[in-house]
């Protein structure tokens, strides 16, 4: 082969690969832009926020590397930008003007965000959220000035090198200012497509020697297009095509990199995955089926608040992603047979009267609950700390993730929801309105019908968080037999998606994960109350 036809299959190897992975679909019909409601440091060009409609896009989950641009440049006849000292083949690029940064995403048959797009991605399944990691951003979750942490970079970070949001979108505050397509406008955008004129061009997401305020998600930078800042670089995005579009959800499709939820461990393939303890039946291994029908299903009402558990029996099931399932994140895999002792689950998520029992029994604050909300709504804005004390108060705890599975499962098996494939409006609250589901915040618990052990809102309506530290390879690691999560860790493990998350969040195996000391309208919990030997 001569050198000139190596390179050029080389090149094309690199394109296809940059074309074919690393990207989310964004499928949801309207996200929040412009200034948070509860972010009290927007600037007048930030103002009003609101919400906008949106057809389907692709979004890249990392910048653009030095590397990728680099067979950019060998392909085209361009020239690399001077690249910062220290930097590799995975630092982001730099240097580049907007016009590059252009003709980089054209070239891949791709084209940069709209400054609407970008705010959406970087959102994630926070609608509102101020910083892609939630209300706050640290220096374990972004590369920004200073130094601490997971932040030991006092320049580039390799892409990469930070947690990624809910959607498993990388860097998207800090480590360097993105290109967006848009032109600088004295107010955010109030459509999807990029604004046009002006001789500026808007930069999103804050640099590596950027203060906290920069990385907020409505924060604007503002540049002559002609711009080669070491602070500034880009990604891509492309229209989603309508054969893209059989399922709604912004899950990305099997790749080897991850997607929503923290997971950065490749997706194994579901052929090669095999449980670590001897299935019940041969191969393909096969839960126990479920030996208790729900009319067999032991209730009872706790004494210290009204507040009805549901016994049920344990034993074995298949945990995480089910085969066929390409939405999968490498966090829900390998699937593997767990068996559980018998426990007790609330038969709802805990209320607002409920907590406010507690509340006034134990002395502690009652955490201020929205204006939509009442009585026999979900208890939201907890913490995982105020979550646990409750249920110790009823001498239980929360439910370990893989009770919280089994339970949520109602004891189906090798489904993505329990009825099947899909999950619709008239069985689960989320996001939007439709069918049952006439509830554009949470709804009183109970509103839907129950699972197969007459449980209600496992899917749906508010996250609820679990007993687990949230590990992202911890599939791989946990025991068979009663896991309890990892000893520690940064994050908790929330389950069940909630009224704002669209159906792939609400799927059985998917899994997402909170600061504890996090407050948020749409996280709950119920309690588990272990059977007493």
């Amino acid at each position: 082969m001569t050198t000139r036809l190596w390179l050029a299959v080389a090149l094309l190897s690199v394109a296809s690969t940059l074309w074919a992975q690393d990207m989310v679909l964004m499928d949801v019909p309207q996200g929040w832009v412009g200034c948070s409601p509860q972010d009290a440091s927007c600037l007048a060009d930030e103002k009003p926020g609101g919400w906008v409609k949106l057809k389907p896009f692709w979004m890249d989950t990392h910048e653009v590397t030095v590397g990728a641009y680099r067979a950019f440049v060998a392909a085209t006849g361009r020239t690399l930008p001077p690249q910062p000292a220290g930097s590799s083949e995975k630092s982001p690029v730099v240097n580049v003007t907007h016009r590059d940064a252009a003709a980089f995403c054209a070239w891949l048959g791709k084209r940069l965000p709209s400054e609407a797009e970008w705010e959406v991605a970087a959102r994630g399944s926070y609608p509102q959220a101020i910083y892609p990691s939630g209300g706050s951003a640290d220096h374990d979750s972004a590369n920004f000035a200073g130094l601490g942490g997971k932040d030991r970079f006092s320049g580039l970070a390799p892409v990469g090198s930070f947690p990624p949001n809910t959607l498993g979108l990388f860097d998207m505050a800090g480590n360097v200012w993105e290109w967006v397509a848009d032109g600088y406008t004295p107010a955010p955008p109030q459509g999807q497509a990029p604004a046009t004129g002006g001789k500026l061009k808007i930069t999103k997401g804050g640099g590596w020697n950027s203060p906290p305020l920069s990385l907020r998600i409505s924060n604007r930078g503002r540049l002559p297009e002609d711009t080669a800042s070491d602070a500034v670089g880009f990604r891509c995005a492309r229209d989603a095509q309508a054969e893209e579009l059989t399922v709604k959800t912004p899950a990305p499709p099997p790749v080897t990199e991850p997607a929503p939820t923290p997971a950065t461990a490749a997706v194994p393939s579901p052929a090669a995955e095999a449980p670590s303890v001897p299935p019940p039946t041969p191969s393909p291994p096969q839960p126990a089926p479920p030996t208790t029908t729900l009319a067999a299903l032991q209730e009872k009402t706790l004494t210290q608040v009204p507040l009805t558990v549901v016994h049920l029996p344990g034993g074995s099931f298949e945990r995480g992603c089910v085969k066929g399932d390409s939405w999968c994140s490498a966090d829900e895999q390998p699937r593997r047979i767990i068996v559980l002792s018998p426990f007790w689950i609330g038969k709802t998520e805990v209320t607002v009267a409920q907590f406010r029992a507690f509340a006034e029994a134990t002395g502690t604050a009652m955490p201020e609950q929205p204006s939509w909300s009442g009585d026999d709504y979900p208890v939201v804005n907890v913490t995982w700390d105020e979550a646990q004390a409750f249920c110790r108060w009823l001498s239980g705890r929360l439910p370990t993730e893989a009770e919280w599975e089994y339970a949520a499962r109602g004891g189906t098996s090798g489904t993505r929801y329990p009825r099947g494939s899909e999950i619709t409006r008239d069985e689960a609250n989320y996001d939007g309105v439709g069918g049952r589901d006439q509830f554009a915040k949470a709804a009183p618990v109970g509103s839907f019908p129950a699972n197969g052990f007459g449980l209600y809102d496992m899917l749906g309506n508010v996250w609820e968080w679990c007993l687990d530290w949230y590990q992202e390879d911890y599939y791989a690691q946990s025991p068979d037999r009663d896991p309890q999560g990892p000893e520690q860790g940064q994050k908790k493990v929330v389950r069940g998606g909630s009224f704002t998350s669209d159906p792939g969040r609400l799927r059985l195996s998917y899994r997402s994960s909170l600061k504890p000391s996090e407050r948020w309208l749409f996280t709950g919990f119920r309690c588990v109350i272990p059977q007493r030997p």
